[in-house]
């Protein structure tokens, strides 16, 4: 009885949590199709970053903070996927989320700590709301028009990065990999 107890429990509890998410994956999922907001933010580097000047390339724009879990994983693999990427057209972006942010320093040393090279910055809350941040990471595909064309929200280790590399294979205008 027991078990079954917990059982309930936990499907209560998931439901909540569907019903309390849905209205806000509506919200973001309306942002596809559209024209990604633009924005201009200093890199961790000093330099300007502007999302507007990187039309022409396929943009993983990934919201991520050094203290997601999940972005334990996703941030390395994202090097990974620009490496391999980078000659075909791939551009990825890391924006440490406006929320709990640790100095510059701490945040550089993470990224160095994962031989992270892309490009990152420390978003701000109009960056964070209008891409409509609720949960990290969140992740963008941007075609080489500036369209957002693919949210994904999370990173499951086991499946996001063979969904994520098929994205931006379809977006480069490559075969799907086997």
């Amino acid at each position: 009885m027991k078990v079954l107890g917990r059982l309930a429990q936990g499907v209560a509890v998931l439901a909540f949590l569907l019903i309390l998410l849905t209205p806000l994956l509506a919200r973001q999922g309306k942002l596809t199709g559209q024209p990604a907001p633009d924005f201009e933010l200093e890199d961790l580097d000093g330099e300007m970053l502007r999302l507007g000047s990187m039309k022409g390339k396929v943009v993983v724009l990934d919201f991520w903070a050094v203290w997601c879990g999940p972005c334990q994983d996703s941030v390395p693999f994202f090097q990974l996927l620009e490496d391999k990427y980078a000659a075909d057209g791939l551009k990825v972006i890391g924006l440490h989320v406006d929320d709990r942010v640790p100095p510059v320093e701490k945040v550089k040393q993470y990224l160095d700590e994962k031989n992270v090279e892309y490009s990152n910055a420390l978003s701000t809350t109009d960056v964070d709301n209008a891409f409509k941040i609720y949960a990290m990471p969140t992740t963008y595909m941007i075609d080489r028009d500036g369209v957002l064309a693919e949210i994904h929200v999370g990173f499951n280790p086991s499946t996001t990065p063979d969904k994520l590399e098929e994205d931006v294979r379809k977006l480069l205008g490559l075969e799907p990999s086997e």
